[in-house]
């Protein structure tokens, strides 16, 4: 199905912008480290900006690690059903967690509308709009979303629910 490879798509560029807000979370802490060092001064916005950046990175990438099943699973119930068994329950597991990722992407789409709405600003001398970082919480959420619902589909076509091609395989020896 087209839409799903959109899906993808989209998953993937998003975690490519969280990696780009991991790689300015570094920048942003080097940076402070040599202003206190050096200039004996402090970067005002480093830390607030850093953790903007850490909590969008991670919510970014939520969707595509689900995509390539980099999430944590429980598996030990799934060994001892059988393969139509461990397909069931699959699709009862994406199923709750369909439910619970739109109703999380609607409270954060919520949340960010309502500091928009109030003009809510952070608390520091830069006075950030929250809008902006919540917003991105709520687009990073409303992907995962997406990517739970694609993976629903998948399984009821009988497709992979994971990308196996984009996830790294870790064996013990």
């Amino acid at each position: 199905m087209q839409i799903l490879s959109v899906i993808d798509t989209i998953s993937r560029w998003f975690a490519g912008l969280g990696a780009l807000l991991v790689c300015g979370i570094a920048a942003l802490i080097i940076a402070e480290v040599v202003a206190r060092s050096i200039f004996g001064a402090s970067l005002s916005f480093a830390w607030e900006y850093a953790a903007y950046f850490y909590a969008s990175a991670v919510f970014l990438g939520a969707a595509y690690t689900m995509r390539t099943g980099g999430h944590v699973r429980v598996a030990l119930l799934r060994g001892l059903l059988s393969k139509r068994g461990q397909h069931i329950m699959e699709i009862a597991a994406t199923a709750v967690g369909t439910l619970f990722s739109v109703y999380l992407a609607y409270a954060l789409i919520q949340f960010a509308y309502r500091s928009f709405s109030r003009g809510s600003t952070s608390p520091t001398i830069d006075e950030t709009p929250l809008v902006i970082p919540q917003g991105v919480l709520a687009l990073g959420a409303t992907l995962l979303a997406l990517q739970m619902v694609a993976r629903l589909v998948r399984l009821f076509i009988g497709e992979a629910p994971e990308d196996d091609a984009t996830r790294e395989k870790f064996t013990v020896e």
